[in-house]
């Protein structure tokens, strides 16, 4: 499974951002507006349903999950 693509899918369809140009997996998805944190615990729902890992409140907040390479960083560490 092709982690990357499978996490900006979800971004892309989830937030309606479609195929914005705006939006690259280097991207901040907080600074730049496209989550918010509510969007945040969607995103850490998905991760948990999709690859079968927990993401706890420490993993929150010792790993930068701002941007699609980032939170595919932490999927990778946790399989």
């Amino acid at each position: 499974m092709d982690v990357e693509k499978t996490i900006e899918e979800y971004i892309r369809d989830a937030f309606e951002i479609g195929d914005d140009p705006e939006l690259t997996r280097d991207t901040h998805l907080f600074d730049e507006g496209f989550v918010d944190s509510l969007g945040a615990l969607q995103i850490v729902r998905f991760l948990e349903e999709t690859f079968s890992i927990q993401i706890t409140q420490k993993d929150l907040v010792l790993y930068p999950m701002n941007t699609i390479n980032e939170i595919a960083a932490v999927v990778h560490e946790k399989i």
